[in-house]
């Protein structure tokens, strides 16, 4: 990781533009920024990883921030994705725990790196911080336990098939996903090879077509039923 000294007035700009940041005083608000700095994070490098102990809370300011989950066996799931304007690491702190997942840049990024102790003190002195934080966490929890429970109870196919319909979506429904198949695996605690297998058996159906690191999906409606588990 490269750490690059930025002029505290940039970071302050930079604190403003975040919703979560921009109702704080402007001594909060300069207090914050002359204690943090921007890290450039290159592609597949670690932020932290699971058991570390939570020193600082971040906020991307480019890029893509994958918070990844290690399982008993060893593999690795994507639980969540923090994009630009995100914060993430916040839970370590205020539960004074080591991380429970790893932070991963997924592309070249540039995160603010807000010290412990910084954050804590804003968090003091802004109580609207505080109640904003704690919804923000809150509502991460939430769908953290949505997605357990479909993974709990939906088999490797549903969950593939409900990951592809999200991220279909997110694309506003043109049917066009750029993602690699070790990336799907990642993302519903599958194997590669297991996605590899649906993915063969789905293209054969006519359901979609598949090429190096894309998906384009031809039977929504066919995707939508194996989620739902209604065909086998």
């Amino acid at each position: 990781m490269k750490t690059h000294v930025r002029p505290v007035p940039e970071i302050e700009k930079f604190l403003g533009s975040i919703p979560l940041f921009s109702k704080i005083s402007e001594p909060s608000t300069r207090s914050l920024a002359s204690a943090s700095k921007f890290q450039h994070i290159e592609k597949g490098e670690m932020i932290f990883c699971q058991s570390d102990a939570s020193e600082a809370a971040y906020v991307v300011r480019t890029g893509n921030i994958s918070i990844v989950l290690l399982s008993t066996d060893g593999r690795e799931m994507v639980i969540n994705e923090m994009l630009s304007g995100d914060v993430f690491g916040e839970l370590g702190i205020l539960t004074l725990k080591p991380r429970s997942t790893s932070a991963i840049a997924q592309s070249r990024s540039q995160v603010l790196v807000i010290p412990k102790q910084a954050f804590l003190k804003v968090m003091d002195e802004e109580p609207q911080l505080a109640r904003l934080i704690l919804e923000i966490t809150a509502n991460r929890l939430q769908m953290s336990v949505q997605r357990e429970s479909a993974l709990a109870f939906m088999d490797a196919q549903a969950r593939l098939a409900k990951l592809l319909l999200e991220l279909e979506e997110q694309e506003q429904n043109k049917g066009y996903i750029t993602i690699s198949q070790q990336e799907l695996a990642h993302r519903t605690g599958l194997i590669r090879q297991t996605v590899a297998k649906a993915l063969g058996k789905w293209r054969r159906a006519g359901w979609l077509i598949t090429g190096r690191g894309h998906i384009l999906i031809l039977d929504r409606k066919a995707l939508k039923q194996m989620e739902n588990n209604l065909l086998v």
